[in-house]
C-alpha cells in the first residue's frame, strides 16, 4: 500500500502536475512558479488518495503525510529560488523533487504515522485529538486536514491555545450557518517540542 501510494503519487505529480500541466517536455526546464509546484504537488496527494485502497483512516494518514512532505519541501523550494538568483529553475526544481521523494519514504517508515481520534470537536469533551504528529508542522497542517475532509467550506477565523484540563488548539471558523468553534487536542505534538509549539499555535 505505502509503495503503491508513494510511487503512484510521485510519478503523478512529477510528470503529471509539473510537466503536463503547462504541455513541457520532460527534458525541458520546469516553468511553473513556486507557488504552482507546491499546487500541484497538493492536489496530487488528495487525487491518490481516492485511488489508493485501504481503509479511510489509513488513506487520511497517507495524504497528510504526503501534504506534509510537499509543505517541507515547499520551503526548501522557495529559500532556493530566492537564494540561488544565478541557478537555472530546473535545478531548485529537482531539488524539490527530490526532497519530495525522500521525505515521504522516510516519513512512511516511521511510526505511527499521524491519524485522528475522539470526538467532532464541538466541545473540549469532544475534541478532535490528533495523534502520531511528530512535531507541529505535522501536527497544525493536520487541523486544517480533519477541517477539509468535514467541513470543506469553514474558513478560518481566530484561533485560541488554552492549557486547561489539556492542551487543545480552539479555533473558530466562518461557515455558512455562522460562527463555528472546533476544538483539537494537540497535547500529543506539543509535549515533544514544548514551548517552541506557541509560536505556530500562536493567534494570527
Amino acid at each position: 500500500m505505502m509503495k503503491f501510494f508513494l510511487r503512484i503519487g510521485f510519478l503523478l505529480w512529477a510528470f503529471g502536475g509539473l510537466f503536463a500541466a503547462r504541455a513541457t517536455p520532460i527534458d525541458a526546464p520546469p516553468t511553473l512558479t513556486v507557488g504552482q509546484m507546491h499546487g500541484s504537488c497538493q492536489k496530487t496527494c488528495w487525487a491518490v488518495r481516492e485511488g489508493a485502497k485501504g481503509s479511510e483512516s489509513l488513506r487520511d494518514s497517507l495524504t497528510l503525510t504526503c501534504l506534509n512532505a510537499c509543505f517541507k519541501c515547499f520551503l526548501q523550494l522557495r529559500s532556493c529560488s530566492q537564494s540561488s538568483a544565478n541557478s537555472a529553475p530546473s535545478e531548485c526544481a529537482a531539488a524539490f523533487l527530490q526532497c519530495y521523494k525522500q521525505s515521504f519514504a522516510e516519513r512512511l517508515k516511521s511510526k505511527p504515522l499521524v491519524s485522528f481520534d475522539g470526538g467532532d470537536g464541538h466541545s473540549r469533551e469532544m475534541a478532535v485529538k490528533i495523534v502520531g504528529a511528530a512535531n507541529s508542522l505535522e501536527g497544525v497542517p493536520a487541523e486544517d486536514f480533519w477541517i477539509q475532509l468535514k467541513h470543506p467550506a469553514w474558513r478560518k477565523k481566530e484561533r485560541r491555545f488554552v492549557k486547561e484540563g489539556g492542551i487543545y488548539d480552539v479555533i473558530v471558523y466562518d461557515t455558512p450557518n455562522g460562527p463555528q468553534t472546533v476544538w483539537f487536542d494537540v497535547k500529543d505534538f506539543y509535549v515533544k517540542n514544548g514551548e517552541e509549539n506557541l509560536r505556530l499555535l500562536a493567534p494570527k
